[in-house]
């Protein structure tokens, strides 16, 4: 068997079939990487995939190869299920590290541009609900939303102990939007999908357009409102939607838990330029947020702690901040802080002498079915809420409802806009 039999056999069935879609890059890593191999390993291989000949062998593994694959600089993200289908798990088993190495070093040269070499590849195992607990006899939710099953192959990721430090760690970034965002893979999780809600953001305030009239005119405000008014983020992560909200120049409240997101936002927030500052000693999250909070002049504030604070954090402010935007962007649902949210918003209103208004942006995993019913239930909960203010009368509207992905069959993430506007009580 010569060295270049493999690529022969594939030009033979080339020549001889009609005209086919270009080669994916991780089939051309594959085909010169398969013909370094020992002639012994590619016979064994023959043998325990009981394929009558080693090209038959050859184009099952390129066709069960990746088609797919996601750049977040300087790795590439394989999806999940990569090189588990026969007969890849037996070749794999059958590598030394070495000739392992070199297929993940080819395909990574592969995908690599000039100006922007590859280093890092994995394989994406998805987010877990549930974590195991300490004895492994029970199981939690997982609220830090951390990535436990990501499966690295080539490059040092760090260690993978949430505890070691964020410098041994590997960070990669994207930017939708053009907004970017940083995190580490091992320990943050990151949803391209969300990216149709951050542009969504991003145009909420868009100026009114000519022609019929608009739907909700009030949405739009000019930036100088903006400007002078706050977003509050309750589940912040690496930033998803709080530089959607900084990006329309408002200033940004934000909670999160995890510090590996929380570090990821503040990575992500010096690359978009926006000035950013973390609160997350137990020393000072234990000062009166008066203090805390006075004389900051960065347009993004993170709590690294439980998000149960916030409304009391806002509350202790002398003077409430204007909230236009409050996002609760937790699955399969951020219920749990509702309530909380709505008394954020209306906090900055109770001391106005002029209508006031903001949104709340209710993320939940609901299905497609359901979705007007919930509408309804939403409603009434809020209008409930409402009827019970003795200062001034409030009225909430689900005004719109943003459908953002499928999350399973027939089963949605959507967001519940749901708008506040406030009214001073005359006697």
């Amino acid at each position: 068997m010569t060295d270049t039999v493999i690529t022969h056999h594939l030009r033979a069935q080339t020549m001889d079939r009609p005209p086919k879609k270009k080669e994916s890059p991780i089939s051309c890593a594959i085909t010169p990487w398969l013909n370094s191999l020992p002639p012994t390993l590619l016979d064994l291989l023959k043998q325990q995939t009981s394929t009558t000949t080693l090209e038959d062998a050859v184009q099952k593994l390129i066709d069960t190869a990746p088609k797919r694959w996601v750049i977040y600089e300087p790795m590439v993200l394989l999806p999940s299920g990569s090189f588990t289908t026969t007969p890849w798990p037996t070749l794999l088993a059958s590598l030394t590290p070495t000739q392992k190495q070199s297929l993940w070093e080819s395909i990574l040269d592969q995908l690599s541009q000039p100006k922007s070499p590859l280093t890092h590849l994995a394989i994406n195992e998805g987010i877990p609900l549930l974590t195991s607990t300490t004895d492994n006899n029970n199981q939690q939710e997982n609220t830090l939303r951390s990535p436990t099953s990501i499966h690295p192959l080539h490059g040092p990721f760090g260690p993978p102990s949430p505890h070691s430090p964020f410098s041994s760690s590997l960070w990669v970034s994207t930017k939708q939007n053009t907004l970017t965002q940083t995190w580490a893979p091992l320990h943050t999780m990151f949803s391209r999908g969300n990216i149709k809600e951050k542009a969504r953001l991003l145009s909420f305030h868009s100026t009114i357009p000519l022609g019929s009239p608009p739907l909700h005119p009030h949405r739009y405000l000019p930036p100088s409102t903006l400007q002078n008014s706050y977003a509050v983020d309750l589940y912040a992560g690496i930033g998803y939607f709080v530089f959607s909200y900084a990006r329309l120049g408002l200033k940004v409240l934000c909670w999160e838990l995890n510090p590996w997101s929380v570090e990821g936002l503040r990575r992500g927030a010096i690359a978009n330029k926006f000035t950013v500052r973390v609160i997350t000693t137990p020393e000072d999250l234990g000062r009166p947020t008066k203090e805390l909070m006075a004389g900051t002049t960065e347009q993004i504030v993170v709590f690294q702690e439980d998000n149960a604070h916030a409304a009391r954090r806002i509350a202790e402010l002398d003077e409430k901040p204007k909230v236009r935007h409050v996002n609760c962007g937790f699955l399969p649902t951020s219920e749990p802080v509702w309530r909380d949210s709505f008394d954020i918003l209306v906090q900055g209103f109770s001391s106005s002498s002029k209508s006031e208004g903001g949104w709340l942006h209710l993320h939940e995993n609901v299905g497609v079915k359901d979705i007007e019913a919930r509408k309804a239930q939403i409603q009434r909960l809020f209008d409930g809420w409402c009827s019970k203010s003795k200062t001034i009368t409030l009225k909430a509207n689900v005004e719109h409802v943003e459908m953002v992905k499928t999350f399973a069959p027939d089963v949605w993430h959507v967001v519940f806009d749901v708008y506040v506007s406030s009214s001073v009580i005359t006697n």
